[in-house]
């Protein structure tokens, strides 16, 4: 059922991880296409504010801080599996892991802890962990209006 919180939710976290996105651009090798980057990632944003913190909201500020950062996490997280399995799979249409499945997933993993590695910076999980906590409040407020 929609509601005043998930619609707040859903647009912060949008926003939230747009910027992340925009933070992450630079830290890519030259000539790495990033067209539709920073929507990707904002969609992931958008869904895990409607489904984890729109659900979450009203349980008090100290919880909507932590949920705030939890949907940051696992815009991370979901950004990082999704973009390391797109990278796989576009080597694995050229013929990288020729028919062998098992170096294809091996392979994501690797991609997945490159990426990871390569997103610690202050500037990428600063706007996560700050956005979260500024999503989170905002959710909880929207939550407390709407009731």
């Amino acid at each position: 059922m929609p509601t005043g919180a998930k619609l707040v939710g859903s647009l912060l976290f949008f926003a939230v991880a747009w910027y992340a996105a925009l933070q992450v651009i630079p830290t890519f090798p030259e000539g790495t296409p990033m067209r539709y980057f920073p929507l990707t990632i904002a969609c992931i944003g958008l869904w895990q504010g409607w489904y984890v913190m729109g659900n979450r909201a009203g349980a008090g500020f100290s919880a909507a801080i932590a949920n705030g950062l939890r949907v940051s996490v696992q815009i991370a997280f979901f950004g990082l599996l999704l973009f390391s399995l797109r990278t796989m799979f576009i080597r694995s249409a050229g013929g990288t892991y020729g028919a062998d499945a098992f170096s294809a997933g091996v392979a994501a993993l690797e991609l997945y802890v490159e990426y990871f590695l390569q997103s610690l910076t202050i500037e990428i999980w600063g706007a996560l962990f700050v956005g979260g906590i500024i999503g989170g409040i905002g959710t909880e407020m929207a939550a407390r209006a709407w009731r």
